[in-house]
């Protein structure tokens, strides 16, 4: 039989493991500042660099990278089912690729560094649809996610969560970190490129595991970001693995580990941060070429004279080019682009976007109110883009989406450009976003009247979107927290023309990675679930068989208990049963594994309308 790699590697893990029964004790800590001298196992598109930096992913799309320490560690005292601490500090970042990034990476505990048929993009290269949340696995991992998978219960586009089994968390919250001095959370950025640190501390005794986050160059917070309560016995062993692995879909980033320090029982060493690698810049502009010999600086009068005229000439046509260039932004700006506004006058409305003015954060921006006038509210997003090329097709869409107006639309009034960053000003819609209504305890619980009136919105205004606009457009984004509603409830659907996440995420979203009018019909539909059962796509902690709300509604039509599926927070005396069904039947018909099988927006409207019979009646 001929030798593979996969055998080589197999083998060098059993003789590793081999050896760390001699010498388990010394495996119990280590402290690695750069990976050029560390005891790692890399699997997959991981690598070390020369300056020690240990690469996960690059920005190639769908790749899975991993790097465990060469040894198991030990997790539970010698003849005991009783898990004991740890502690382990590491530093990263997360440079995104161009666009939005993803996936994001987990630290990993581990009983195998086999992860055959683990898939990249939302699963991290850990698992994939069947094994996911399979307690067979005895994987405990943090997650630091950067896409949004509605499907996998994800929060948001920027969030750390504590993971077992499986990528739908047992507890998550945005990225930030505690300032000791400001008593409060600051939001962190996890794919801004810069270096963070964390620590994951378990305490055993208590069974709480901490993870904490900082910039690097701050002392560790007071409070941790997220605390959870677990036993870890039966879960964790004496063969355990630990290490990190990164993935990438159809959105990437360069995940990157500079350091990394682990203990057993005692505290994790702390790092000295001058000696740890520095993360890569944009590579410098080219040198200037060195001065010629003298031999050949000696030109001729005529050389001289025609490097003389070529230059005249360019210099002509440099002029010619900016001042039509000039003209046909000036056209472009009176005749068919976007309003624009003054950076003085956003910053001014926004207080300088000062924190008390922000309103949300995402992937994809930072949303602050603003008051232009004592009697004009704005909503101001801001967009940072990387490059020139993504400016430019930015302010192009800008202007494409100036031109929409619906009323079930959130108005896009102008926009503002300043260095890297794009400034969109939008209507303000007092109410705030619908997700707050259904999902949380602070809003009034929507009457079923106002909830029908609501779907009725969306559904009109992506009609207008993928049909009657001057430009068909596609959103996305389809899902609670971009639906805001106005002072009388009605709907307004925002962040359109962006698809900054995936949303609700379609079959066929998952291999293909592009959206379409499909995909947006397809997220709608569960978003009308979501309206009318009152609950999120995924909840985990359900029972089995209504974990995912698609499935648990697709049964109720089944079994013909449809309406039991309706919110308990809703009076029945409000019910109209007719209606109830309207809406979970088309949800039905829109969420389709077949893109095929899935109606049009048009189609979609009627039927809630009343004024097209459903297929399935």
């Amino acid at each position: 039989m001929a030798i593979t790699s996969k055998s080589i590697a197999l083998t060098f893990i059993f003789l590793s493991y081999t050896v760390s029964c001699v010498s388990s004790q010394r495996e119990t800590k280590f402290l690695n500042h750069g990976f050029l001298e560390a005891n790692l196992l890399k699997f997959g598109s991981s690598k070390v660099h020369p300056s020690g930096l240990l690469e996960l992913t690059n920005t190639s799309m769908r790749q899975t990278g991993r790097a465990f320490h060469g040894f198991p560690i030990p997790f539970v005292k010698p003849n005991s089912s009783n898990s004991i601490s740890f502690s382990t500090s590491f530093v990263f970042a997360i440079t995104p690729g161009l666009g939005a990034p993803g996936h994001g990476f987990a630290f990993v505990i581990s009983p195998s560094m086999d992860f055959h048929g683990a898939l990249p993009s939302n699963y991290l290269g850990l698992f994939n649809t069947s094994n996911n949340g399979n307690s067979l696995n005895r994987i405990l991992a943090v997650e630091f996610d950067t896409v949004q998978a509605v499907e996998l219960n994800d929060i948001d586009d920027n969030h750390v969560g504590i993971d077992l089994n499986g990528v739908v968390s047992l507890e998550s919250t945005p990225a930030a970190y505690f300032d000791d001095k400001e008593a409060k959370n600051v939001s962190l950025r996890l794919a801004s490129g810069d270096p963070i640190r964390v620590w994951i501390e378990y305490d055993a005794t208590e069974m709480m595991l901490n993870v904490t986050l900082a910039p690097l160059e701050r002392p560790k917070p007071n409070s941790p970001l997220l605390s959870r309560k677990m036993n870890l016995s039966g879960i964790l062993s004496e063969e355990h693995f630990v290490g990190f692995s990164a993935a990438t879909g159809t959105v990437t980033s360069t995940h990157l580990v500079l350091g990394w320090s682990f203990s057993i029982e005692g505290k994790a060493t702390d790092f000295d941060i001058t000696k740890l690698p520095s993360v890569p810049t944009s590579p410098p502009p080219l040198s200037p070429s060195p001065s010629p010999p003298a031999t050949i600086k000696k030109k001729s009068n005529n050389t001289k004279l025609i490097i003389i005229s070529a230059l005249a000439i360019g210099a002509i046509l440099i002029l010619v080019l900016a001042s039509f260039w000039i003209f046909r932004r000036r056209q472009r700006f009176f005749t068919r682009g976007a309003p624009k506004f003054s950076y003085q006058s956003i910053s001014s409305a926004t207080g300088g976007f000062e924190s008390s003015k922000l309103l949300g954060e995402r992937n994809s921006g930072s949303f602050y109110k603003g008051q232009l006038s004592s009697t004009e509210i704005i909503a101001v997003k801001r967009i940072t883009c990387p490059t020139r090329q993504q400016k430019t097709t930015l302010i192009v869409e800008i202007d494409a989406i100036s031109k929409l107006r619906q009323r079930n639309l959130v108005n896009l009034l102008g926009y503002c450009s300043k260095g890297n960053d794009i400034y969109l000003v939008y209507e303000y819609v007092p109410n705030g976003s619908l997700d707050r209504f259904l999902f949380s305890n602070d809003r009034p619980v929507l009457t079923w009247s106002e909830r029908f009136c609501i779907i009725k919105g969306i559904a009109s205004a992506l009609q207008y979107l993928h049909s009657e606009g001057q430009r068909p457009l596609i959103h996305g984004n389809v899902k609670a927290s971009n639906v805001l509603l106005d002072e009388e409830l009605n709907s307004r659907l925002g962040d359109y023309g962006q698809g900054s996440s995936t949303g609700h995420v379609a079959p066929e979203l998952v291999e293909t990675g592009k959206v379409t009018r499909d995909t947006d019909v397809y997220a709608f539909g569960v978003l009308m679930m979501e309206i009318v059962c009152g609950r999120k796509a995924i909840e985990p902690t359900k029972p089995p068989e209504e974990i995912s709300l698609v499935n648990w509604v697709l049964q109720g039509f089944k079994k013909g208990d449809l309406l039991q599926r309706c919110d308990a927070r809703i009076s029945r005396e409000e019910l109209v049963a007719r209606e109830v069904l309207l809406v979970l039947k088309t949800a039905l018909l829109c969420a389709n594994r077949s893109a095929e099988a899935r109606p049009v927006m048009k189609k979609v409207f009627q039927y809630l309308d009343g004024t097209e019979s459903l297929p399935l009646d």
